[in-house]
């Protein structure tokens, strides 16, 4: 399978669609400073044209073990992945601080706030 990657560290906001006229995704920054939008109401789409019986708002897989999310974007999915083992407060905001796992739950918090889903592959 073909994906782009892209480490947790990236993560620069989560919107979770509070106000009405708000989007629910996940913005990031890759290396060269250009920002990335993870629109999950697009990876909802996405997902159930692959998935037929899926949630309306299943919008890709996690898998906790191995540390990762997998989200249904357009073109080539997007893989999320936790491999530094500790980030800190001072460079990363404070709901992506810690161990990985600390994270990767940290993600799935923010990520249950929204009406969307991901399908656990544990």
């Amino acid at each position: 399978m073909e994906y782009i990657t892209v480490p947790d560290t990236a993560i620069i906001a989560i919107n979770r669609g509070i106000k009405s006229n708000e989007a629910s995704g996940i913005i990031y920054r890759k290396d060269n400073g250009e920002r990335h939008i993870i629109d999950f109401e697009d990876c909802a789409n996405n997902y159930k044209a692959e998935h037929s019986n899926a949630s309306q708002y299943c919008i890709g897989e996690r898998k906790m073990d191995e540390k990762y999310f997998l989200f249904y974007t357009s073109g080539k999915k997007t893989k999320i992945i936790f491999d530094k083992m500790i980030v800190g407060n001072l460079f990363r905001h404070h709901f992506l601080s810690g161990n990985k796992n600390a994270r990767f739950l940290g993600l799935q918090h923010h990520m249950n706030q929204t009406r969307y889903t991901t399908l656990d592959l544990s």
